[in-house]
């Protein structure tokens, strides 16, 4: 147990110093944890190998927590309102996007000889693991860019939906060539008319009763919060509801994805607006973005210090390959389906169906997946170091284009740009405020002669004006730039806010009732702010929000 505090304590420093330096480099998270989770396959130390990485750990405690708090922050309501697109993609998307996958991959890799232990069954697993999506990257990026929220949704909805419909079509494929994959993916078939009504059974059921356990599990949590208030209470409800509903659809042979995500949708939809009062829904909030923030370092990490390096590079062409395949696989489906469902009640720009593609990125319930083959299954390894290179090569090449993909599409709003030139401008007035207070301190102290200081001062005003009038032309000529002006403003202010009455409280100027009474409005209108920052109509919002009467 000493170790694998240890080891712990390790891959969490990790986790923080690759967060800090993704914060940095301006770069997605998910990127610089594979770069970690490589170079940590580099090292050869006692402490870190504490935890003999299976299936188990990370299927069962990292896997629920990656989903429900996907799954948490997807309004029903917008789910329904794109429930069409979104179920078409992750449904017959995902099957006809793994038909093609795993028929180029033993083409390319097992059918061209390049790899001849690469069978049919490596094909098909690879292919169902592979077509998983975890757009957290691009998410980031849309909300940058300010992309219309509506592209945000059918990217968000439909990784959800995908990442159910993966794992119920590995576990067929599993079971389809007799491969132990663990919950319930060992099953001895003879036969495709049997193959066949194996995989309808086993669809229907897995994604009805997880579906259907996550609704129950949802809604009883939302039950039982009504009856309280007390944040770390409910936090810990959340947790029973999300380790809870995926433990028990596994038990029963159902989808434990699907249900840990409806349930995740359910009490995100319900449960925070009905069950939940402001305070408690920001302190569930950040509860789950850290567990995922944790889970997601746990993954790529420990899955950097299994790989043999050597062995990764060897199977650069394999690897690939396989990208290839994916992407060929991926474009197949999307641009397939894409006349199916660009003309519903609310038409869908042609343009997206570019994004939808390039979109689809791979990422840790991909790696979760494939560790659960059986070891004893020949090609295991091979099928390791594929997936991993393919995750890693999806992150990067899809995950560092996407930007300029949205820009060239003309998706992109202008927000980011105007709001940069805004903040560059703002840092020439704080620069020179500055400057001025020091000059103002060093005159008093007579260590500059006043002729010297007054040139300085002229400068350093000549210099503030300037600045502080280019920033104005744009606040005018961009409501974007004014609303994330105020936007910030008010966040600054909130914080004041809430340190001013601590303090009043923990000094006895205040009771506590009467201190928790003004935290909780002031809870509500930092969660209002929080919900607003990526609306389009931003600034009319906060001008609302902040009017005098």
């Amino acid at each position: 147990m000493h170790h694998a505090a240890i080891e712990i304590l390790l891959l969490l420093l990790v986790g923080c110093t690759v967060g800090l330096v993704a914060m940095r480099l301006r770069v997605p998270y998910t990127l610089t944890l594979v770069v970690a989770g490589i170079s940590l396959g580099f090292v050869q130390l006692e402490q870190l190998e504490a935890f003999e990485l299976n299936a188990e750990v990370l299927f069962t405690f990292l896997l629920p927590a990656l989903l429900f708090e996907a799954a948490f922050h997807l309004d029903i309501k917008d789910f329904n309102a794109n429930k069409l697109p979104i179920l078409m993609l992750a449904i017959p998307g995902v099957l006809l996007s793994v038909g093609v996958t795993a028929a180029l991959a033993q083409g390319l890799i097992g059918g061209s000889g390049l790899r001849s232990e690469f069978g049919w069954a490596h094909a098909a697993l690879f292919a169902s693991v592979i077509a998983a999506t975890d757009p957290i990257s691009v998410l980031a990026i849309f909300k940058e860019l300010g992309v219309t929220r509506r592209l945000y949704l059918l990217v968000e909805g439909e990784s959800l939906v995908n990442d159910g419909v993966a794992v119920v079509v590995f576990l067929i494929v599993a079971a389809m060539f007799g491969v132990d994959v663990g919950h319930g993916g060992h099953h001895e078939l003879h036969g495709w008319a049997e193959t066949m009504v194996f995989g309808v059974k086993t669809f229907v059921y897995m994604g009805g009763v997880g579906v259907l356990v996550g609704v129950i599990a949802g809604s009883l949590a939302t039950t039982v919060m009504r009856q309280f208030d007390d944040h770390l209470v409910e936090i810990t409800i959340t947790t029973i509801v999300a380790y809870g509903s995926f433990l028990l659809s596994e038990e029963i042979g159902a989808s434990g994805v699907l249900a840990t995500v409806t349930a995740g949708i359910v009490t995100g939809s319900y449960g925070t607006r009905y069950g939940m009062s402001t305070q408690t829904r920001l302190a569930v909030e950040d509860f789950w973005e850290y567990m995922a923030f944790v889970a997601n370092t746990f993954v790529f990490l420990l899955v950097g210090l299994q790989l043999e390096i050597t062995a990764l590079a060897q199977d650069v062409l394999p690897i690939s390959l396989g990208f290839l395949a994916m992407l060929v696989g991926r474009i197949i489906a999307v641009g397939g389906l894409f006349p199916l469902i660009r003309f519903g009640s609310k038409p869908i720009p042609a343009k997206w169906s570019s994004v939808l593609i390039w979109g689809g990125l791979k990422g840790s319930l991909s790696m979760v997946l494939i560790l659960g083959v059986s070891t004893q299954f020949e090609g295991r390894e091979l099928l390791i170091r594929l997936v991993f290179g393919v995750v890693s090569a999806s992150l990067f090449l899809q995950g560092l284009s996407i930007g300029p993909l949205l820009k060239w599409l003309g998706l992109s709003g202008t927000k980011a740009e105007e709001s940069i030139a805004f903040e560059a401008e703002r840092a020439q007035v704080v620069a020179a405020t500055h400057a001025l207070h020091t000059l103002d301190s060093l005159l008093k102290e007579g260590l500059v002669d006043a002729q010297t200081g007054e040139k300085m001062r002229a400068w350093y005003l000549n210099r503030r004006e300037a600045a502080s009038q280019r920033a104005n032309e744009l606040v005018g000529s961009a409501h974007s730039v004014s609303g994330h002006q105020l936007l910030e403003l008010a966040r600054q202010l909130a914080d004041v806010e809430r340190e001013a009455i601590r303090h009043a409280a923990r000094t006895d100027v205040i009771g506590k009732e009467a201190g928790g009474c003004a935290l909780r409005e002031l809870d509500e209108r930092i969660f209002e702010l929080k919900h607003v920052q990526h609306d389009p109509d931003l600034e009319e919002k906060l001008v609302k929000l902040f009017r005098p009467d």
